[in-house]
């Protein structure tokens, strides 16, 4: 398993490769425009090939892109939808350029539209995106840690959206083991995640899955509460993340640090020292 974490672009896009370095990643996480605006990516065909060349000298790879934390593609607000669809197209477009492995996203809650109406605002938008979308750059639905409008937030939600959308395969999967756990699903030892596993491969199907977040969960078990800790200061704990990292069927996954860092400045060198620790040499 190649690991890594989500970094910066602060003073341009190769400056994430080196951020990279700093913190002894193999792969990399981030945002080509800030999470928190609706603002476009604009970075100039220069900085696209100084980002480039800084990736190829460094062999880290794989790249993957997290779209913003505004989208939301089953409100009930049409403004919203669409706006979190034109954004998606954006991110994708991006991801081509730069050779990224897809662009994750949150799908988004149904609001106070009822899960149903919720689910089929996100196929009608799911739909759109790809169809608009230029090249073949995939989207991974991430999995959510629930709760009462959330839409990913059990294996059967993200089930469902890639049947409706045709079994695109465009449409791919990435686990959060901060959500996993905090949505319910027992992860903790071998046994556990076996099963949870056999799940998702039963509802999703193991080869949709591409891509981890590794995340320790502030919250215990079936919270619903999106908190990340960093590695072994959270409810799943070290042994927990032993058994992520040891599964036969993660193998080969790249695995993307989210978590505060132990200087509270993001993903860093000591979190996965952590994480490398625990791999059982085969």
């Amino acid at each position: 398993m190649r690991l890594g974490g989500h970094v910066s672009i602060a003073g341009g896009l190769e400056r994430a490769i080196e951020r990279g370095k700093e913190i002894t990643a193999e792969c990399l996480q981030l945002f080509v425009s800030s999470p928190r605006l609706w603002k476009h990516a604009n970075h100039s065909d220069e900085a696209v090939a100084k980002f480039l060349e800084a990736r190829a000298a460094s062999g880290l790879g794989p790249i993957l892109l997290h779209g913003p934390y505004l989208i939301n593609l089953g409100t009930t607000d049409e403004t919203l939808r669409k706006r979190s669809a034109d954004a998606m197209v954006s991110q994708l477009d991006w991801a081509s350029r730069l050779g990224a492995m897809g662009v994750v996203l949150h799908v988004g809650s149904s609001g106070t539209g009822g899960h149903d109406v919720g689910m089929d605002f996100a196929v009608a938008e799911l739909r759109d995106i790809l169809t608009r979308a230029p090249g073949d750059a995939p989207l991974l639905l991430e999995t959510t840690a629930g709760g009462t409008n959330s839409l990913g937030g059990r294996f059967e939600d993200l089930g469902a959206l890639i049947e409706r959308v045709d079994q695109s395969p465009r449409l791919q999967v990435c686990l959060d083991t901060c959500h996993v756990f905090a949505a319910g699903y027992p992860c903790l030892t071998p046994e556990e995640l076996d099963q949870t596993l056999a799940e998702f491969d039963r509802v999703i199907g193991l080869d949709r899955l591409t891509a981890l977040h590794l995340n320790d969960s502030r919250d215990p078990f079936g919270s619903h509460r999106d908190r990340h800790a960093n590695i072994g200061e959270g409810q799943i704990g070290l042994e927990g993340f032993r058994t992520f990292l040891n599964d036969p069927h993660l193998e080969g996954l790249p695995g993307f640090l989210e978590v505060p860092g132990f200087d509270d400045d993001g993903p860093d060198a000591k979190n996965l020292a952590l994480l490398r620790s625990l791999i059982i040499s085969s």
